[in-house]
């Protein structure tokens, strides 16, 4: 090798590699857990719990973490500071820590993935009297700290497990008012229908509870359907047993059209069914073409021959 050749080579060797830069590090999206331990107060109990669970299905909370600290230096990191929530219960806050830390609610029937602390041991078919008032208690807990803190899956939860009579029996006043309080409006509807159409109007208590309004419009919507010529059509039809047996207790057709016809209007006239071309209700062409396994075509010629009556329209489209 020359001279110069030997000393470009080591002049070579001596230069720093000019490598790639590494691409810059990011969080997953999915896998990293800010799992730092976050001290609440609640009725005067602290809790220490994972923040994870919180910031993840709530944007309340998400806010609540994002804010910065004050001069006096962040919350929830010592008893002596802790996070305090208020107007919430020890019961509220800790049926939302049953359900995130066991994690029931990703299992399925028939406790639609309720914590299973809250069934040690106990069929779900045959829970006692107790059970049921303390699982009463628990979802209501975790349907009001889930809708103040907007934890909508958890929310549903609730809702769902509150719709299944196996697990709790909610009479119709006890729905409505949930329904206000905590924002389910689907339940509403329901249970206006169901205190329309039963035999006794409403008691002095259940209008008290309801307030004077309510209890004004539910009377005024059992008027409107009993005026209606399904309900006298059926009442001269059947003998007083027979009748109220198929009012309370058995499915008519004719008779729920009816009583969700007088609620709708009388509760929620803005959202009264437009007729569409054939001057015929939808939702009545629908329920026909479910019914009979009929075309739409069918069933509004159905209706038409019998002047809307379902029931006839049914029958004949079928």
């Amino acid at each position: 090798m020359s001279p110069t050749t030997q000393a470009d080579s080591d002049s070579n060797s001596s230069q720093p590699s000019l490598a790639e830069p590494s691409p810059p590090l990011q969080h997953h999206s999915k896998y990293f857990f800010d799992d730092d331990l976050v001290i609440f107060e609640v009725e005067s109990t602290l809790f220490r719990v994972h923040k994870h669970y919180l910031i993840k299905e709530s944007e309340v909370f998400q806010s609540m973490f994002s804010c910065p600290p004050d001069a006096a230096g962040p919350e929830g990191k010592t008893v002596d500071r802790p996070i305090v929530l208020p107007e919430v219960k020890v019961l509220e806050f800790e049926a939302l820590l049953d359900v995130f830390y066991e994690r029931g609610y990703r299992q399925k029937e028939p406790r639609i993935g309720l914590p299973p602390s809250w069934f040690p041991g106990e069929d779900v078919i045959r829970l006692g009297v107790l059970k049921r008032s303390q699982l009463h208690q628990r979802l209501q807990g975790l349907l009001s700290v889930a809708n103040r803190f907007g934890f909508e899956e958890i929310k549903d939860l609730a809702v769902k497990a509150f719709e299944k009579e196996v697990l709790v029996e909610l009479d119709p006043v006890d729905k409505i008012l949930l329904a206000r309080q905590f924002d389910v409006s689907d339940w509403l509807k329901p249970a206006y229908v169901n205190l329309c159409q039963r035999s006794k109007p409403l008691s002095t208590t259940e209008a008290g509870r309801l307030g004077a309004e309510t209890a004004a419009l539910i009377a005024q919507a059992r008027e409107t359907y009993r005026d209606s010529r399904a309900y006298t059509d059926a009442k001269t039809s059947y003998n007083p047993v027979a009748f109220e047996l198929l009012c309370s207790r058995v499915r008519n057709l004719e008779l729920d059209r009816e009583a969700e016809v007088a609620v709708r209007t009388v509760f929620f006239p803005q959202t009264d069914a437009p007729l569409d071309e054939t001057g015929i209700d939808p939702k009545d062409i629908e329920l026909v073409i479910q019914q009979a396994g009929c075309s739409r075509a069918v069933a509004v010629k159905a209706l038409k021959d019998y002047s809307g009556d379902l029931i006839n329209a049914i029958m004949a489209a079928a």
